[in-house]
Parts: structure tokens; C-alpha cells; sequence
């Protein structure tokens, strides 16, 4: 049997039928990667302009991941903050290109583009549900809907069981 040559790819997570585990590693990656950064941004296949208008030259602030769903915080922390919600169905990614690396072009899926042109490093996400807003409007209301994450630490382990509980 020939030997295949493996190219190691770290910083592209491309995500096949997304389970909460893998959302968590994006958030930890992005967190690493993007966060304190400030982006140039677009959306390619128009399908999120409004949102990549807003998030434009913000600072990436945070990012949080409960179960399949992703939270990307944008700004200084106030009330001007920008919530950006992902939840990439059933094929998603969310891709980095380091400085320096060539950035393939965006695909018709791809709905943000962000470059830190004073590094060169670059994003695209393609995602199935990729919304903005803010904190009231947003994060509020989604969040409280999506019950407690077994894989975060502020999980509430009796609200979880209970639910668990009751699921048939």
C-alpha cells in the first residue's frame, strides 16, 4: 500500500451535521484566532449584508457556543454591541485563513467575509442561519429558549436532568 501525503489543515473546521461539540471547538478556535481583532466585512452572496454592515470595523469582542448554536459578540462591550447568531444546519463552516496563506475565493453559501487587513488573516462563514442584533432583541430571547448546554460550565445540571427527565 502507497503512503498518502496528509496536509494538516488546523484552522479550517469544516462541519458536517453540527453537534454541539463541534460548535464548542469553533468558539474556542475563533476565540483564539479572532477575538480583539477589528474586521473589514462583507456578505458575498448578499444574504447578509445589513449584519456585515453592522459588525464592519467593530472589534470581535466574544464569542460564546451553547449546544448548536453560536454567539459572536461585536463592539466595546455597551449597549452598541452587535449580537451575531450562527446555527449551521446541516453543513456549515466557519473557515480561517492565516496572513500570509492563500484565501480560496467565497463560495455562493458564503454569508460573511471578514479580513483584519492589518494582519491579512481572513474568515468566511457559510452557515445555514447567520442573524444580527442586539443584546434585548437577539441574545435575550434566543438564549433563554435554548435551555442549559451540558458542555458549558454554567450549565444548571438540575434544569438539564429535569429536562432530560421528561423527554420521552
Amino acid at each position: 500500500a502507497r503512503a498518502v501525503a496528509f496536509t494538516r489543515r488546523p484552522h479550517r473546521i469544516p462541519v458536517r451535521m453540527v453537534e454541539g461539540h463541534s460548535v464548542h471547538r469553533v468558539a474556542d478556535r475563533n476565540t483564539r484566532q479572532l477575538v480583539g481583532k477589528k474586521f473589514k466585512c462583507t456578505s458575498p452572496n448578499g444574504r447578509f449584508t445589513d449584519g456585515a454592515a453592522a459588525i464592519d470595523g467593530k472589534p470581535f469582542r466574544a464569542i460564546e457556543a451553547v449546544g448548536k448554536n453560536l454567539f459572536a459578540w461585536f463592539g466595546a462591550g455597551d449597549a452598541d454591541d452587535v449580537v451575531v447568531h450562527v446555527h449551521f444546519g446541516m453543513a456549515g463552516v466557519w473557515a480561517i485563513f492565516e496572513a500570509g496563506e492563500a484565501e480560496p475565493a467565497t463560495t455562493p453559501t458564503t454569508r460573511l467575509r471578514m479580513v483584519d487587513e492589518a494582519t491579512g488573516l481572513a474568515s468566511h462563514l457559510s452557515a445555514m442561519t447567520v442573524n444580527h442584533g442586539d443584546r434585548a432583541s437577539l441574545y435575550e430571547p434566543k438564549r433563554s429558549k435554548l435551555g442549559e448546554d451540558p458542555l458549558r460550565d454554567d450549565a444548571d445540571a438540575e434544569r438539564l436532568w429535569k429536562k432530560v427527565k421528561a423527554s420521552k
